[in-house]
């Protein structure tokens, strides 16, 4: 975190560069907070081309941000770090520049992975599973948004309602470094159901996870290849120049 405004101020730079010789468009740079939780710090640009017509930019930057997690009634603390690109069109509804409702149609990239150690339980005896998860999906979505600017140069931008379609690949991987005891059957079923105690929560494609168990090597895999729905929400704000 002590490298935001260095960040803020890199970012900064490079965008009053490359727009200029623009002397007739507008620019805002923002920053969109929510970010943090995932591990990422998302920084972005807006570009008025035209009258209520803009071109946007997000940027999320990877960073480890530890994160307390609930598993199998255990907490765990696990690192968590996204990286996102995404680029939209924007038209403004109303009759101001960069003010009011707008829709913004977008392609976005997402990659976010957690790292960290589960606490739990296998037939009674405390274990831990070592764990990496990796997600990683391209999609396209509509934004419905309201924008506000303040004293001409202050913007605060609000995500409101944004459905997405992503074609998403994940993976994870629990490995029980515990001991060096072969797991049993009865072992491999409580870690198996474990797992998809978790996925089962995952909306609309939590079933269709695939799961392995591997008695030999005491570890439980997960895998996905295809369509997942997404919704964005949240806030940005940041200086229009």
């Amino acid at each position: 975190m002590k490298k935001l405004p260095t960040l803020i101020f890199l970012f900064s730079l490079i965008c009053s560069t490359v727009f200029a010789q623009q002397s007739n468009s507008l620019v805002a740079l923002k920053f969109a907070p929510a970010g943090l939780a995932a591990g990422k710090i998302t920084l972005g640009g807006e570009y008025n081309y035209k009258h209520r017509n803009s071109i946007t930019l997000l940027v999320g930057l990877p960073f480890d941000k530890t994160q307390k997690i609930s598993f199998n009634g255990r907490n765990s603390d696990v690192a968590s770090k996204a990286f996102s690109i995404m680029a939209g069109y924007r038209h403004y509804l109303g009759r101001k520049t960069m003010n009011g409702f707008y829709l913004e149609p977008y392609l976005k990239y997402l990659k976010h992975e957690v790292n960290g150690p589960l606490n739990t339980d296998l037939q009674g005896q405390q274990v831990v599973f070592d764990t990496q998860t990796s997600y990683e999906g391209m999609g396209i979505g509509a934004q419905l948004g309201f924008q506000v600017l303040l004293a001409k140069f202050i913007v605060f931008d609000l995500f409101l309602i944004g459905p997405e379609a992503n074609s998403a690949k994940f993976k994870s991987l629990s490995t029980d470094n515990t001991n060096n005891l072969r797991w049993d059957y009865a072992d491999a079923q409580e870690a198996e159901q474990q797992i998809r105690e978790v996925l089962k929560d995952i909306p609309m494609v939590g079933s269709k996870i695939e799961v392995k168990v591997n008695t030999e090597k005491k570890n439980v895999a997960t895998s996905f290849s295809g369509f997942a729905p997404g919704f964005r929400i949240g806030a940005s704000f940041g200086i229009r120049f």
